[in-house]
């Protein structure tokens, strides 16, 4: 791989700037961190600070992500590495960091003695999720990701990594050198790329209709493997349509049972077991004779995430065996972006377009945007929608429909454990033409202040050497929080106390919330503080009821 330019070093690290500026840091390491995570896992309904365990006795993992799918668990592990300077980013990831992350992974799968007790608070909790995950019955999936604005690792460091995925073979691992980091960040939302497939045989079928051209053929998986990787062995992230690098992002888009088909003796069969592959082209080329090659022109894959990285890991294992197997591919080719969406929303339900964006432009939507830009706030219909504006006076769609089902509804769990409903079965629920206008504008400046509050104390608790901080609830708890002042408040639903008295209900909710944390320390606080008994525990404290219970 060449080192990076100066340009792109100088195009990272706007970025980079702006991410820092817009949280409020001057640090741009975590400046960096920020901007990764955001990027990594947009569909989040998790705050990006609350997914940070950067800090001292971190053993390597700068932040964990945990996301529970049916019986399946799915640990996103992310390490950064910034490079202050040019100099510095002509460096390979330092191979160093990988003992520390390959250490920390067999000490979580061996429940080592002594790991909760050597590890930063932020970091102790995620563990003891992970644990209890896996005690509740749940399969446990490891996606580490490696990040860097300079260069990857060097080869036998990858391959000392890979061989430890062998041995444990629910851990995988992705690096973003700065290339993927360009292609995820670049101004235009991706890198157009032209591509080649090896046809099998003459299995082709070609379709022309007005605008549109279809061509159904089966590939060998070793010419699409090789079109979607790059040297250092990583997918091609910018290869994938937006609405399908969220899911990919969260872990990596492995399949346990993707990868198995790929390398059995029965591989044969992957054809007849796998959906196959659906790409979207500027144009396509190619000839009517047999074994003949695709040349694709600026083109992404809108259906096929999984399928994707799960072949490029079983090929890492055995390319041999993998290269054996048939592919089945539908390439499209238009020049009409409807159509392209069309396609994309229709051939994968994974890759749907976010029911968020699809509210962005309802009436009651554009009514709370106007509201809020008569109060000086922004209202962030659609995902960085205004990226360059500073954090402080921001809100987006989704957190407004958070703070709503919290302190309005009381449902906080909801807003913790539902935050895919709000814009689907909930959304007339929550966003309600009989909302007041003050009332949402009030609404928002609470929950902006109970957010920044909780901001800088993670800041705080990630600085602290010792471990003896029991403060690591409040990364969980903003909902919580909103429910509890709503509680405090009394009255109608619709009260919200004046700012300058957002202080004292703030501390006295926090206190009521560090009292819970305290009684059950003993249980995983990402358990106690998405479950909808912790109302009633709240409403114990309050004096409102007198309930205990075991999470």
């Amino acid at each position: 791989m060449r080192q990076i330019t100066e340009l792109e070093f100088s195009l990272i690290e706007s970025k980079i700037r702006k991410a820092a500026d817009k949280i409020g840091l001057d640090d741009r390491s975590t400046g960096f961190l920020y901007l990764i995570l955001d990027a990594l896992f947009p569909r989040s309904g998790e705050e990006i600070s609350s997914l940070i365990t950067d800090g001292g006795n971190d053993r390597g993992a700068d932040a964990v992500y945990i996301q529970e799918s049916g019986s399946f668990v799915h640990v996103s592990i992310v390490q950064c590495k910034y490079a202050s300077n040019i100099k510095n980013s002509k460096k390979n990831f330092p191979g160093s960091e990988i003992d520390k992350l390959i250490s920390l992974i067999r000490d979580i799968t061996d429940r080592a003695p002594g790991l909760i007790e050597s590890v930063n608070p932020l970091l102790k909790e995620k563990i003891i999720d992970v644990w209890r995950l896996i005690d509740s019955g749940k399969i446990i999936y490891i996606h580490v990701f490696l990040v860097s604005n300079a260069m990857p690792l060097v080869v036998h460091e990858r391959s000392r990594f890979d061989a430890f995925c062998t041995q444990y073979e629910f851990v995988s691992v992705e690096e973003l050198s700065y290339q993927s980091i360009i292609s995820l960040l670049s101004s235009d939302g991706r890198t157009k790329e032209n591509g080649i497939l090896d046809t099998v045989d003459v299995q082709k079928y070609e379709r022309t209709d007005c605008d549109i051209r279809g061509l159904v053929a089966n590939v060998d998986a070793k010419s699409y493997i090789e079109m979607i990787s790059n040297e250092g062995g990583s997918i091609k992230r910018h290869l994938f349509d937006e609405n399908i690098r969220g899911f990919l992002g969260l872990d990596g888009g492995y399949n346990r049972q993707i990868h198995q088909s790929a390398l059995s003796e029965e591989n044969h069969l992957f054809w007849y077991l796998n959906n196959g592959i659906t790409i979207i082209a500027k144009d396509f080329t190619h000839q009517k004779v047999r074994g003949s090659k695709i040349h694709l022109t600026d083109f992404q894959i809108v259906n096929g995430a999984q399928t994707s990285y799960s072949l490029l890991e079983a090929y890492k294992r055995d390319s041999e065996r993998v290269a054996e197997v048939v592919l089945l591919v539908k390439i499209f080719a238009s020049s009409r972006p409807d159509i392209s969406e069309q396609i994309a929303i229709a051939t994968n339900s994974q890759a749907r377009i976010a029911p968020r964006d699809l509210k962005a432009n309802d009436p009651i939507q554009k009514k709370i945007a106007a509201v809020f830009e008569d109060n000086n706030l922004l209202y962030e219909r659609k995902k960085n929608q205004f990226e360059n504006a500073e954090e402080g006076g921001r809100i987006d769609s989704l957190k407004l429909g958070q703070a709503i089902l919290a302190y309005r509804l009381h449902e906080p769990h909801l807003a913790k454990t539902a935050s895919d409903e709000i814009f689907g079965s909930m959304y007339n629920l929550i966003f309600s033409e009989k909302l007041d206008a003050d009332y949402l504008v009030k609404l928002a400046r609470l929950y902006l202040f109970v957010n920044s509050v909780r901001e800088t104390e993670l800041v705080v608790l990630r600085r602290q050497e010792n471990f003896e901080s029991n403060g690591e609830f409040i990364a969980y708890t903003q909902w919580y929080i909103m429910y509890c002042i709503s509680l405090m408040v009394g009255g109608a639903e619709l009260n919200i106390p004046a700012e300058e008295e957002f202080d004292r209900y703030f501390d006295r909710a926090r206190s009521v919330i560090s009292q819970i944390a305290e009684k059950y320390k003993s249980q995983s606080f990402y358990r106690v503080f998405r479950s909808v008994k912790t109302k009633e525990l709240i409403m114990d404290e309050l004096g409102i009821g007198q309930l205990r219970f075991e999470f």
